[in-house]
């Protein structure tokens, strides 16, 4: 890995907070790189994912979590419970909390977090990780004046390391968020290699391309009830040759993923390999299938079979 200056800094930072906070975005803007799958819809995130930011004189591992929410199914209780252990054993926790579009300064004075927000502050809190609270989504705030009470607000329900206002779409706040983040790291060596930007594999960065191709095709419901697993990988000199299957719960969803004479299957397809082919840098033939796996989000013994299993188990 190299020498590293002695007072390197590095260690472990969960990205945590409700579902469509902006986790995978914020992720993707410190990494510099697209690792994390980021859509407009709340929960696409399912696992955990390690995003893997180096420079010179630091490293932070970046662990991105599932969001953290009312859990009924057992698919969203694996969820939750990736997203809780992914802030167990780290050196600082980044809670996400998408900042209220506040329009006046009586609506910004009186705003308070809702139930489910405070719900998950309070199990973050119970593990005892240094908490910094970042608000997110600032460009939807007019008048930033009013971000004040709300900061208030929050501090009022924990004694946060700090609190710092961003907008990753738009590279506000980031600078901070860094210079924060690297400076509550302990001395120490790096993890991993510094050309290394995550753990997982490319079987699973292509799976998860696919999964976004659903979320851009298939309106609102069908893709949560989607899994995706890459069944054949094979590079020859010019390309790769990738093989995946779409799993879902009903007959009727095997239909709609298809498409009529194949149109939407079609689509995903090209759109997916296009994904692939930028991730890896090579054109993709990427051919898609679709199988039935009865109510799998509900099944607790079909979710590892389809590629649902905390990665720590097999360590």
């Amino acid at each position: 890995m190299g020498e590293t200056p002695a007072t390197h800094r590095s260690g472990f930072v969960a990205i945590v907070g409700r579902p469509n906070v902006g986790k995978s975005t914020l992720l993707n803007a410190l990494v510099g790189e697209p690792l994390a799958v980021a859509t407009a819809h709340p929960q696409t995130t399912r696992e955990r994912l390690l995003g893997i930011w180096t420079a010179p004189d630091f490293q932070v591992v970046l662990v991105d979590t599932p969001g953290i929410h009312r859990a009924r199914s057992a698919l969203n209780r694996f969820m939750v419970d990736q997203a809780l252990r992914g802030a167990r054993d780290v050196d600082l926790v980044l809670l996400l909390a998408e900042a209220p579009a506040v329009r006046d300064d009586e609506q910004a004075a009186t705003w308070e977090p809702g139930p489910v927000a405070l719900e998950g502050l309070s199990a973050i809190a119970e593990l005892g990780r240094p908490i910094v609270l970042v608000l997110t989504k600032i460009d939807r705030v007019g008048d930033r004046r009013h971000l004040l009470p709300v900061i208030s607000a929050w501090t009022r329900m924990h004694p946060f390391e700090a609190v710092v206002p961003t907008s990753a779409v738009q590279g506000e706040g980031l600078d901070e968020l860094r210079a924060e983040v690297v400076r509550r790291l302990p001395e120490g060596p790096r993890y991993y290699d510094p050309e290394q930007l995550t753990d997982r594999h490319l079987r699973w960065h292509a799976a998860e391309l696919v999964r976004a191709e659903l979320f851009e095709h298939l309106g609102q419901e069908l893709p949560y009830s989607c899994a995706v697993r890459v069944t054949g990988w094979r590079e020859h000199e010019d390309r790769d040759h990738v093989r995946a299957t779409i799993y879902v719960e009903r007959d009727s969803q095997k239909g709609m993923v298809i498409g009529k004479g194949g149109a939407m299957i079609k689509r995903l397809s090209m759109g997916a390999r296009e994904r692939i082919a930028q991730l890896t840098g090579r054109p993709c033939d990427l051919r898609l299938s679709v199988e039935v796996a009865r109510n799998w989000t509900r099944d607790p013994d079909m979710l590892p079979r389809l590629g649902y299993e905390d990665p720590e188990a097999s360590r």
